[in-house]
């Protein structure tokens, strides 16, 4: 084993230099890369007139908030009201068949927030592709045919953030079906800005995984001490703008975003994708 300390390998492209890390995927599965961030990924006249209409204080367009119980981390939800993640409503992961029904009713949640000029079910499949080593990306599906969420839209809005942790989701009920299709080598965050916060927001990512030793944490074993998480171990602070795509090893790599200040809210869209077992396709979900 190496001595050489672990640090966050971050890349950072236009969209038009896209053929550079055209085997993204594929490197941030073989732990070579950790974060790639595409500048410019979508249309930003599209994403930001969405943003804005998402971000309305007098019209709700049906968020779900199941983190509603630590309000410092409840995110709210458009496209499932039953996540693909644990939660503070159903912190052990919620069943395949709740979710399956919650991503049904929600289908057009997403669509809806857009105008008619930007398909996310076409833009977003078509962008992860451009990373994919050549391969078809597709939604995933149960078993007997019924589909994932997507994607889900996200908004965080003042004095809200999304603590440290690890995405490794494949213990979860509704991952039951899902894993053995799968290569779950790790989990890759994929997530698309549509409105910036006034401050804060942005992405923090730790060269901490699920297997450093002696990892920072808290007397109660649990909760993370980021004083010293930062001290010791690399990082990269990532600030996205509008039609940004960041994708991120968030299985292997701890990560945050920090606290939302002011009135502008950072709202998102995103989920995450694996590749295949084999790794002849690109599978993604939320």
């Amino acid at each position: 084993m190496s001595d050489t300390p672990r640090v966050v390998r971050a890349i950072d492209v236009d969209i038009s230099a896209a053929g550079r890390v055209s085997q993204a995927i594929e490197d941030l599965y073989d732990d070579t890369l950790d974060v790639v961030v595409v500048r410019r990924a979508f249309d930003a006249a599209s994403l930001r007139a969405a943003g804005e209409r998402l971000d309305r204080r007098d019209v709700d367009p049906g968020w779900a908030r199941p983190n509603r119980r630590m309000p410092a981390e409840d995110i709210e939800l458009l496209g499932t009201d039953a996540p693909a993640t644990p939660t503070y409503e159903e912190p052990r992961g919620y069943s395949l068949d709740t979710y399956l029904d919650s991503a049904a009713r929600h289908r057009e949640g997403v669509q809806s927030a857009f105008a008619i000029d930007f398909d996310p079910a076409v833009e977003v499949p078509r962008v992860l592709g451009l990373f994919a080593g050549g391969r078809p990306v597709e939604t995933a599906r149960a078993s007997d045919g019924r589909s994932y969420a997507p994607m889900t839209l996200r908004r965080l809005t003042d004095g809200k953030q999304i603590g440290p942790h690890h995405d490794y989701h494949f213990p979860l009920p509704l991952y039951r079906e899902l894993a053995p299709q799968l290569d779950t080598q790790t989990l890759v965050s994929y997530v698309v800005t549509l409105r910036r916060p006034d401050a804060g927001g942005d992405l923090c990512v730790y060269a901490v995984t699920p297997q450093t030793p002696d990892a920072p944490k808290m007397p109660n074993g649990y909760s993370w001490d980021m004083q010293a998480v930062e001290a010791r171990f690399h990082s990269v602070r990532i600030t996205p703008d509008v039609g940004d795509l960041f994708l991120l090893a968030s299985g292997r790599c701890l990560h945050r975003v920090d606290k939302i200040v002011g009135d502008t809210a950072r709202v998102t869209l995103g989920g995450f994708l694996a590749f295949e077992a084999g790794r002849g396709r690109v599978v993604y979900w939320s």
